[in-house]
């Protein structure tokens, strides 16, 4: 088993997979649900808007935009809250950004073509 590791690189996992889409953090919970409805992870990925002036992102720039992950119990947690049961039209219409938890480090951005062994955890 740690043979695989060895002898395979990250490009190995991407083969045949779509590109990371982007959920911008001011969409409404309510096209959220529907985005993860239709996402083959059981999540998706929430960014901050990409500025105008950059027309090519580097790894850096596009790890500082990334805000986290937001999942389907993410969702209900926050449409379950006291608050949120009070004002159901308001609940659905807050932005993502106000119910994802924050974590740009659950995005790693690494070469295709480097070992599984050495690839950042």
């Amino acid at each position: 088993m740690a043979s695989v590791f060895l002898y395979h690189v990250v490009g190995d996992l991407t083969v045949g997979k779509p590109e990371l889409s982007e959920f911008a953090e001011t969409e409404t919970v309510e096209a959220a649900i529907r985005a993860i409805a239709d996402s083959s992870e059981g999540g998706i990925p929430v960014w901050k808007k990409r500025s105008q002036k950059i027309v090519m992102e580097n790894a850096e720039t596009r790890q500082q935009r990334f805000v986290g992950i937001l999942n389907a119990l993410d969702v209900v947690a926050f449409l379950a809250r006291e608050d949120s049961l009070a004002d159901q039209n308001k609940a659905i219409n807050t932005p993502v950004s106000e119910v994802v938890l924050p974590n740009n480090s659950a995005l790693k951005v690494v070469d295709p073509g480097t070992r599984l062994a050495a690839a950042p955890l």
